[in-house]
């Protein structure tokens, strides 16, 4: 059954000093504020949830968040299963309820771990009236982009930058970007079509190319509106950001790179061999994928994996063995690759001819430790675009975001920066 607390003594705890520099909260005030997030619901941001939240403070046992139909039942105890389990000490949940905090802050100051689903884990504070000391709004949006529903996560305001995530992954894979960005601009993480919460169609026709891809993403910024923005892209992310940047150029003010996958030199012999054949279709084949060969695919990302928690590296293997039970996701992921493997790099419409029509400020950054996209096409890029900013950054691999997250923050807002000051 549902608990709520008296309204006067949810006043009385919004109106306390800050628990969260202050004494440790009481059991009773973490109670409060938690059993007070039913008075906070905004049914209109949970039309299409069905799903229960774990919160687990720790030394004070659990409470369960239930949202349906548009409605919010918060209990004491633990249900299971839950779709995602957020942990954190008292004083984090005080100081992210109460809005002195939120939950994008805590996760990426490490205050907050989240387990099972990460995209519904970062839905959830979306549905609630922001907390009385909040700075920021979070939003979870759901656009119609050509038939498809696209969900984003926004907050700030400023100059819109829309964060693009790579291959099999999701808007999740930007948080840290997403948390220092939105002190400054309106930030869109969005969701590809086939990964995250947004719809997975067949993959037919032109479906998960690069070009429909980036028509997907031009169609999400008229959607909403948005004349012009930054694109910033991690691996495929950054294939895409250049592509919206090719075809829809009075739309982007700017594109910057992360470890962005290219037309790989290296593998056209075999793009002939797999253009002929639709090796997507082998996604539906009955693969036992086992979470080590999932954990040490992830590890291959960084330089140094151990300098990643180890909670965040299970969350994230976890997170990708559940996508790989949906059969559209799967069709996406190998569709996507088969995209990415048979882009022609030479000739007229090649790769690298393409781009040196690319007429848009842009940043490339790689690792010199990347095993996904080797770090040598930074010379390309150079050479192809003479006025780009190109850069390798060492003890680096694929993920910088992660690996490298001041730098990589500052390095955006930095470029953002300097291509403003000569648009003024």
């Amino acid at each position: 059954m549902t608990q709520r607390p008296r309204t006067a003594e949810v006043a009385a705890l919004r109106a306390a000093p800050n628990v969260a520099s202050a004494a440790a909260p009481t059991r009773e005030q973490v109670r409060q504020a938690v059993l007070g997030m039913v008075e906070r619901f905004l049914p209109h941001e949970s039309a299409d949830v069905d799903a229960t939240w774990r919160i687990q403070i720790h030394g004070q046992g659990a409470y369960t968040v239930h949202v349906r139909d548009r409605a919010c039942f918060v209990s004491q105890g633990a249900e299971a299963p839950a779709d995602a389990l957020l942990s954190a000490d008292a004083r984090t949940w005080v100081a992210v309820l109460t809005g002195h905090t939120d939950g994008i802050a805590a996760f990426t100051a490490g205050d907050l771990e989240v387990t099972g689903d990460l995209n519904l884990a970062l839905r959830l504070e979306t549905m609630f009236r922001p907390g009385p000391h909040s700075t920021r709004v979070v939003r979870t949006a759901q656009t119609n982009v050509r038939g498809l529903r696209i969900e984003s996560t926004i907050a700030g305001f400023g100059t819109p930058v829309l964060l693009i995530h790579g291959l099999g992954a999701s808007k999740v894979s930007f948080l840290p970007t997403f948390h220092a960005l939105a002190h400054r601009h309106e930030v869109h993480a969005i969701d590809l079509p086939g990964f995250g919460k947004s719809d997975k169609p067949n993959p037919v026709g032109k479906r998960y190319s690069m070009p429909w891809m980036a028509d997907v993403v031009h169609g999400y910024l008229v959607r909403n509106r948005i004349r012009q923005a930054y694109l910033v892209g991690n691996s495929m992310g950054g294939r895409i950001a250049t592509e919206v940047a090719l075809r829809h150029p009075r739309s982007v003010l700017g594109t910057v790179g992360l470890g962005p996958a290219v037309a790989f030199d290296e593998w056209q012999w075999a793009a002939r061999v797999l253009r002929l054949v639709r090796g997507q279709w082998a996604a539906l084949a009955p693969v036992p994928w086992r979470s080590e060969w999932i954990e040490s695919g992830i590890r291959d990302l960084f330089h140094d994996p151990d300098s990643v928690p180890a909670a965040n590296l299970r969350a994230a293997t976890a997170e990708f063995q559940r996508e790989l039970s949906d059969r559209s996701f799967r069709l996406a992921l190998f569709a996507c690759a088969r995209s990415l493997a048979t882009e022609r790099a030479e000739g007229r419409h090649g790769f690298w001819a393409r781009l040196r029509e690319l007429d848009v400020p842009s940043y490339w950054i790689w690792g010199q430790s990347d095993r996904l996209v080797s770090a040598r096409y930074a010379d390309r890029v150079s050479s192809t675009l003479p006025g780009a900013r190109v850069e390798v950054w060492e003890r680096v691999g694929h993920v910088p975001q992660f690996e490298a997250t001041d730098r990589t923050n500052q390095a955006i807002l930095d470029f953002i920066a300097q291509v403003e000051a000569q648009r003024a």
